[in-house]
């Protein structure tokens, strides 16, 4: 069974904060049910689509950074935990995620995720 140093950290040293890990794959895709997954080991966070609108100006994609038409656009959501009960963090992301992942960044992606992990 051979394990990555990321592994290692995680299971040796688990209050670790996410930051101080070295860089691992990042994968971004969408699942089965439209959700967004971006994980890079140990780490896991799962992005809910938010009802379409189509806001009239375009918007930013948190992943690769480009401008998107509203219609093209999807805002996500993830639930934090945090002792004060459900609080969610949103992101505008582009609808089409497979063309996205071409162009989207490393940095970008560990950025999305830390929001998804960190209260």
């Amino acid at each position: 069974m051979e394990f990555d140093e990321r592994e290692l950290i995680a299971e040796f040293f688990p209050g670790t904060d996410p930051k101080l890990f070295p860089p691992g794959e990042v994968l971004y895709y969408r699942d089965d049910e439209g959700r967004v997954v971006i994980e890079e080991a140990p780490f896991k966070a799962v992005f809910e689509p938010v009802k379409k609108v189509h806001p009239p100006r375009p918007l930013i994609c948190e992943a690769c950074k480009r401008p998107v038409r509203g219609a093209d656009a999807r805002f996500f959501r993830v639930r934090v935990a945090r002792a004060e009960g459900e609080v969610y963090r949103y992101v505008a992301l582009c609808e089409a995620t497979a063309f996205c992942r071409e162009r989207a960044r490393p940095a970008s992606l560990r950025k999305l995720l830390l929001k998804g992990i960190l209260p």
